[in-house]
């Protein structure tokens, strides 16, 4: 591969897993570009690449759907409400601007205030379903991460 491919493509996949944990730009979709970038670009192809690039799209669906999907669960399987879940989303926005610590406080704050608007005399309650949300905010931020490593990995390996 060109050794300016090779370079654009590191790029990609340290751009990709940095924007995994910064919800701006899905990192995952990244990662998997620096590796269509290497199919395309290779000469010297690994004969399962074509397999590997078509199970490796299969699994970027499915986290990237997992992506949206798994925070909404756990807020609703811990008895969160949309007050709940519109104020984590508020949260995460406004704590992105300062860090990626701004973020995650954010998301538990606006979480909190959300279920403190709907339901406000269980401050408990309130504070359990921000600690779901934070949960489903790892959990699909860890999905995304071992996604993308395993994007390295191939990037490196094929």
């Amino acid at each position: 591969m060109n050794i300016w491919l090779e370079i654009l493509g590191i790029a990609l996949l340290i751009i990709g897993i940095v924007f995994c944990v910064m919800p701006i730009i899905p990192g995952q979709v990244i990662a998997f570009g620096a590796l269509v970038l290497k199919y395309f670009c290779e000469t010297n192809r690994n004969e399962s690449f074509p397999v590997i690039m078509i199970v490796l799209l299969i699994a970027l669906v499915v986290v990237t759907i997992l992506d949206y999907v798994a925070p909404i669960w756990f807020i609703q399987k811990s008895g969160g409400s949309k007050y709940g879940s519109r104020g984590a989303l508020i949260g995460t926005l406004v704590g992105i601007v300062f860090t990626p610590i701004g973020m995650l406080l954010g998301m538990f704050l606006g979480a909190f205030l959300g279920e403190m608007i709907a339901n406000s005399k269980n401050v408990g309650r309130a504070l359990g379903i921000s600690a779901m949300t934070f949960l489903g905010f790892l959990f699909s931020t860890g999905l995304k991460l071992i996604y993308a490593f395993v994007c390295v990995w191939f990037f490196f390996t094929l």
